[in-house]
């Protein structure tokens, strides 16, 4: 009998054993399969998605080229374990972000994002009703740093330090992208936490380091963003990442807990006063928005600003460095007109905007060519809904493929050369309508809402840079092409971190 009721025993752990290894495969099949209706694409396995099958020889804005060629303008693939819709054309992403705002308006719910932004308290990746306040709040903070003098106090400040770190490189050569790094964070700190460094301070030194290897780590996804159950388990190299996020967040708290303790409502210099201010106010006033603005939420639109403001920036002037420098007759044509128009008695103002055509438009080519933000930050479909025609499941995840729209041949001759013809006129005049498929800051509700601040920011050090100092190749490697983007990342699009350059001042 003992036997016996071990061996039923045995046959019914080994049938459980069967129907979970069978549903296991059951759920494997459902997570491949295209739901019908779907845009096309290539197929893709389970936790690898669809990148397996294209090999290792290939940087992701080739394959996603080679899919756009071979799909069109709207196709599909697995990434990190997300169905996902890539939009490759001005037309498709307009029908997306603009006419049906609404339901392309969501955010995803990746892991390692959760864990940054504290459970989503950010600004990028909040939603519903606590997005939209947050957004609204942080429109209004803009407008006030946004204002002529605000930011040409901003960006004059911090002249004098680049100034200094230029000169004293002489004829040497050097790799712009740290020296750009440096000068941007100095004034994004400035704005967000009234603070002003030297340009080699080893705090903000510090930082960019332990901030760079954050976002390298986020945007590379970690294992639960690609097998949910993996937030289960103590693996080692999350554990890592979480102690790692810890002294990521504790810099920022460090800064709050600073400025709550010296906050003077009659002396609100930077943004996280302003959040303070607003945050007191509300609490007073009984307010149903002062739970939308705790503390942890004060400290991620800080974070938010300092980090999306920073990037943008950063890379936006790195390759303006390497498209000037491989470009000596571009750099002397955009020099003259500041000279002509500014004049070296005085520093550019933002009211010189529209008074310097081939100025403008080089930097607006810098953003085409650049395309900074190759992929989009992913939105999360809000509920079923259709697209061009195919069927777009509520939770499905779609990017603006940035460089297909600033690359694509049919909009822009020679799309692969730097020109800054791509935005003027034939008598040489700024275009008075910018094509559509010039997307760089997104579109729709949630389109960069640091866009007015980033143009100003970026004119302003591009004007100033330019009409001070000539940057040029380092002798000997003349015939060296400074325009080869990396590609080793879906969201990375920019020169080589050890690209170097030579500079001299011009007057």
């Amino acid at each position: 009998m003992a036997a016996s009721g071990a061996s039923q025993l045995g046959q019914t752990t080994a049938s459980i054993l069967i129907a979970v290894f069978i549903l296991g495969l059951f759920a494997f099949y459902k997570r491949t399969k295209r739901p019908a209706g779907f845009p096309p694409g290539p197929s893709s396995l389970p936790i690898f998605g669809s990148f397996l099958g294209f090999g290792f020889n290939k940087s992701p804005h080739q394959l996603f080229r080679e899919l756009h060629k071979k799909y069109g303008d709207i196709y599909s693939l697995k990434f990190a374990g997300q169905n996902t819709v890539l939009l490759n054309s001005a037309e498709v992403v307009k029908e997306a972000y603009v006419k049906h705002a609404v339901e392309f308006s969501g955010r995803g719910r990746a892991y390692a994002v959760g864990l940054l932004t504290e459970g989503f308290k950010d600004i990028i990746f909040s939603d519903g009703p606590q997005w939209k306040y947050q957004r609204k709040l942080a429109h209004s903070v803009f407008r006030q740093f946004t204002q002529r003098k605000q930011m040409e106090r901003l960006v004059h400040d911090v002249t004098p330090k680049i100034a200094s770190v230029l000169d004293a490189f002489g004829d040497k050569p050097f790799a712009p992208k740290w020296t750009v790094c440096k000068i941007v964070y100095n004034i994004l700190a400035t704005f967000t936490l009234g603070k002003k460094y030297e340009l080699n301070d080893p705090e903000i030194m510090t930082y960019i380091d332990l901030r760079n290897t954050v976002m390298y780590q986020v945007g590379n996804g970690q294992p639960a963003d690609y097998l949910p159950i993996l937030k289960y388990i103590p693996i080692p190299s999350v554990l890592k990442f979480k102690r790692l996020l810890k002294s990521f967040h504790r810099f920022f708290y460090d800064e709050f807990n600073n400025h709550r303790e010296r906050f003077d409502p009659e002396n609100v210099g930077d943004l996280f006063d302003l959040l303070i201010l607003k945050q007191s106010e509300e609490k007073e006033a009984g307010e149903e928005q002062a739970g939308k603005l705790t503390d942890t939420h004060i400290v991620q639109i800080v974070m938010d600003l300092l980090i999306a403001g920073t990037d943008t920036a950063i890379h936006t002037l790195h390759w303006a460095i390497a498209a000037m420098t491989e470009h000596p007759e571009i750099q002397e044509n955009v020099a003259m007109e500041i000279d002509e128009v500014v004049g070296r008695d005085r520093l550019p103002s933002i009211d010189d905007k529209g008074t310097l055509p081939y100025t403008e438009a080089t930097i607006l080519e810098v953003f085409r060519f650049g395309s900074v933000v190759p992929i989009g930050i992913p939105h999360s479909v809000m509920a079923d809904t259709s697209l061009c025609g195919y069927k777009i499941p509520k939770g499905t995840s779609v990017m603006i493929n940035h460089l297909a729209l600033h690359y694509n041949p049919t909009d822009w001759a020679e799309p692969n050369k730097f020109k800054p013809e791509h935005f003027l006129e034939d008598n040489g005049e700024l275009l008075t309508k910018l094509p559509e498929s010039f997307l760089p800051f997104s579109c729709g509700r949630r389109s960069c809402l640091g866009e007015d601040f980033a143009k100003k920011e970026i004119f302003l050090l591009f004007t100033w840079m330019f009409s001070r100092y000539t940057f040029y190749k380092v002798p000997g490697k003349e015939l060296t092409s400074l325009l080869t983007a990396t590609s080793n990342s879906a969201f990375n699009h920019q020169p080589s971190d050890e690209l170097q350059v030579c500079v001299k001042r011009r007057f």
